[in-house]
């Protein structure tokens, strides 16, 4: 069912992904921090939300320091095929990771509909994007299927046409369903989309949300708790937990979700991430 090796980051990482052939049957993740996962199928690579650069840092000032530096730098990604991002929230739709990105001439970049007009003021142009609705799939090269579904991150929020700012995403790579969650918390509606997905890989938050931090202008996520039973209901093969250890004033101790998992649900897969490590997944 899964294979894992050692970690890696720079060079030798890149020439891992690059490296990395799979049968149909098989994809390959490697988890770059925060909800950055680049995913590898039949010789396709998709970035979901990447922030590989400390620019929320540069602009915020402490306490938002990474506590371990980026797997890969942005001018190691100009291969991918698709960059997928959730929401424009500085770590996960960041803009010094994008516009290095930009420069590829064979990248597009998926994003909520809602936030085309931000990125055409970076400087993307229109054939580089692809915007993407709540309920709606888009084809992808390669036979790849990306579907979206609304988050609350930690309610919905639309613009003024209606489009959700907050999307998760279920990509389909010839019948393995992986959900990259991006920034939400749980909710029924959730559920019963992803019931009917079939979903063998779930990425989901588990840095949890307090008043202390919404104090802050923190938006939370699923805690532990929430992620578990959210893998449990929508009957996943495997849970990925994530949003977790970059920035250590809005985290979660990961000891917590695997007592949790351990405890109610033994039977449940999961797999902890170190920063730059692959995971192999077959079906």
């Amino acid at each position: 069912m899964t294979v894992v090796n050692v970690y890696n980051s720079g060079e030798n990482l890149v020439k891992q992904i690059a490296g990395t052939a799979l049968p149909d049957q098989a994809l390959a993740l490697w988890a770059l921090g925060q909800e950055g996962f680049l995913v590898k199928w039949n010789k396709k690579t998709i970035l979901f939300d990447p922030y590989l650069t400390n620019s929320v840092y540069e602009m915020a000032g402490p306490p938002w320091s990474r506590a371990f530096e980026s797997p890969l730098s942005p001018s190691d990604c100009l291969d991918v095929d698709y960059v997928v991002c959730s929401h424009h929230h500085e770590d996960h739709m960041d803009k010094q990771t994008l516009q290095v990105i930009q420069q590829s001439s064979k990248t597009r970049f998926i994003v909520p509909r809602a936030h085309l007009p931000l990125l055409k003021e970076w400087g993307f142009r229109d054939e580089q994007l692809i915007g993407i609705s709540h309920g709606q799939s888009i084809e992808l090269a390669g036979g790849i299927r990306l579907d979206a579904f609304a988050a609350k991150h930690e309610q919905f929020e639309q613009d003024e046409a209606g489009e959700h700012k907050f999307l998760g995403y279920v990509a389909n790579f010839n019948g393995i369903h992986l959900y990259h969650s991006g920034d939400t918390v749980g909710f029924p509606e959730l559920i019963t989309w992803l019931q009917s997905r079939q979903i063998d890989i779930a990425l989901l938050p588990i840095n949890g949300r307090d008043f202390v931090r919404n104090e802050q202008g923190i938006v939370g996520n699923c805690n532990y708790r929430e992620a578990v039973e959210i893998a449990v209901q929508i009957h996943a093969d495997l849970l990925i937990p994530m949003h977790y250890g970059l920035f250590p004033h809005n985290d979660e101790n990961p000891a917590y979700f695997v007592d949790y998992i351990q405890r109610h649900y033994p039977a449940q897969k999961f797999h902890m991430f170190a920063p730059g490590e692959r995971f192999i997944y077959m079906k």
